[in-house]
């Protein structure tokens, strides 16, 4: 309710970003889902967007701003919103979801205008444990130069890479890895171009969504890891991805067969990548969970085997379900940020 009067959020995209915009309801005005990470989703071309707070706001940075629409992840605490006072409030109960101009925002100025209470008719939606439609994770891949001045990191991005931080999206369901257009609300995803006649070639990007696929697809993406920090990615057919570092073509994302490696030297490339955290540790939670995971503990202080590698794929099995017992596991992983791992004595 807004103003005495009923009102529904709705989409919208102007400006080069998503909002909510405060609409009449009818029957065309998009579905939203509360979902078990306390996510506020709408499906939207096939893709999950959710509700989120702007971080300068959370932060301290601005005293207000518009919320957005981003690509629903598991382990954004700017999507997750409290019900309090029959309102929506952020994750830590300091900020109200308000509007002003009829979009959607939050301020660090409870006193700011326009409240929203929720109609009475949304009691059953708000007690409704409704499966997410996604379990996506927001994560970055990286990689290192070393150079006369230090370590320089760079993030891989649609056709080449950057020292910003690229925000990236990988679906454990699709296998994708996707980069948001906020412009549109599409997903734009990673694909492998490798044909058995060539021993390398560079990935494509093009449209995708959060849409089942098989995995024997080139938007199909496998990641496993080396280090606690470092991991090789490779595509659908096993094909190694690699950036160049050097040379005309640097920081490029490009794949190579597993038995070209040796020859591939030219602009000294690297298949090691650094993730975020929360992949990390997504991937210790489920494979921990589905007894398949190869981490142990060495008896004594052996170095050998302490520093011995591990790989991890980490797609689902073909036969995982998702479970009410895994979403209370997700919903463990999105409310903390703190590793469970138990340490080796």
């Amino acid at each position: 309710m807004h103003g005495g009067s009923n009102y529904c959020y709705s989409p919208v995209f102007t400006k080069g970003e998503g909002y909510i915009w405060i609409d009449y309801c009818s029957d065309n005005t998009a579905k939203a889902r509360y979902d078990v990470f306390q996510r506020i989703s709408y499906n939207i071309n096939n893709t999950w967007l959710c509700i989120t707070a702007p971080e300068t706001v959370v932060k301290g940075e601005e005293t207000w701003n518009y919320v957005n629409l981003r690509p629903c992840t598991i382990n954004d605490p700017l999507q997750r919103w409290i019900v309090k006072d029959n309102s929506f409030w952020t994750a830590n109960g300091r900020y109200r979801l308000k509007d002003t101009n009829w979009y959607g925002y939050i301020s660090r100025n409870s006193g700011d205008r326009y409240d929203h209470t929720l109609n009475s008719s949304m009691d059953d939606w708000i007690k409704t444990v409704a499966i997410p439609g996604n379990i996506s994770i927001q994560t970055s891949i990286a990689w290192d130069l070393q150079t006369t001045e230090g370590n320089e990191r760079y993030f891989i991005r649609w056709g080449s890479s950057n020292k910003n931080t690229t925000p990236l999206y990988y679906n454990p369901e699709s296998g994708h890895i996707a980069q948001y257009d906020p412009s549109s609300g599409l997903l734009n995803c990673m694909y492998s171009k490798m044909t058995d006649k060539y021993d390398w070639n560079w990935v494509k990007w093009g449209k995708c969504s959060d849409a089942p696929i098989k995995k024997d697809n080139p938007a199909f993406w496998n990641v496993f890891f080396e280090t606690d920090k470092e991991g090789a990615i490779t595509d659908y057919k096993g094909n190694v991805l690699r950036v160049t570092r050097y040379g005309l073509n640097w920081g490029v994302a490009y794949t190579v067969k597993p038995s070209y490696l040796e020859k591939d030297t030219t602009h000294s490339p690297t298949s090691l990548f650094v993730i975020d955290k929360d992949l990390l540790d997504w991937t210790r939670y489920t494979y921990s969970n589905l007894g398949k995971t190869d981490q142990y503990c060495p008896a004594g202080n052996k170095e050998s085997l302490v520093r011995k590698r591990v790989k991890r794929n980490l797609n689902l099995p073909s036969d995982f379900q998702l479970t009410r017992e895994w979403i209370q596991r997700l919903y463990e992983i999105a409310r903390s940020s703190i590793s469970r791992a138990i340490p080796c004595r």
